[in-house]
């Protein structure tokens, strides 16, 4: 089940991302570029949609979208726990920030991402995300998906 986070989810998130971020040899960074997980599921603020998955009352993904007011989004925190992967559950919750983008009428999104992550640069790539350029700090891709073809005003292919 995909559902808005909570406060609640703050902790068990927090867990997952930092337990996947060491399975992967990367020491997590809470006042960096971890920061947004430290505040995960507080207090919704209409630029962030938050979005937890859980199997058996277990939040097992996250995935949040912020809405940078100018047309753009930015998702991150995207995750899910080791032993719910292959489950289809990464692929739902992805979709569930890009369908919260299309309803904010985002025309892009972008996201970092690091090269250890292949399954999850797998579903990006297959879901029609393109590679961006490298970024200077410690996520080593970038990835962007038209939503909106800005020269037509069509809707992009969906890719999702």
């Amino acid at each position: 089940m995909i559902r808005r986070a909570t406060p609640d989810d703050r902790t068990p998130v927090v867990a997952l991302v930092f337990e996947t971020l060491r399975s992967f040899g990367i020491e997590p960074d809470p006042d960096g570029l971890d920061a947004d997980a430290m505040a995960f599921g507080m207090p919704e603020n209409p630029a962030l949609g938050e979005y937890v998955a859980e199997i058996d009352a277990r939040v097992v993904g996250s995935v949040a979208l912020r809405d940078r007011g100018d047309g753009t989004g930015h998702v991150s925190k995207f995750f899910v726990a080791a032993d719910a992967r292959g489950r289809g559950v990464g692929r739902v919750l992805l979709r569930t920030a890009v369908e919260d983008a299309r309803r904010r009428s985002l025309r892009v999104l972008d996201l970092e991402t690091r090269t250890c992550f292949e399954a999850a640069i797998h579903l990006y790539e297959s879901t029609g995300w393109k590679r961006g350029a490298d970024p200077d700090d410690g996520c080593d891709r970038t990835y962007e998906l038209t939503l909106i073809d800005c020269t037509t005003r069509s809707m992009a292919p969906r890719g999702d």
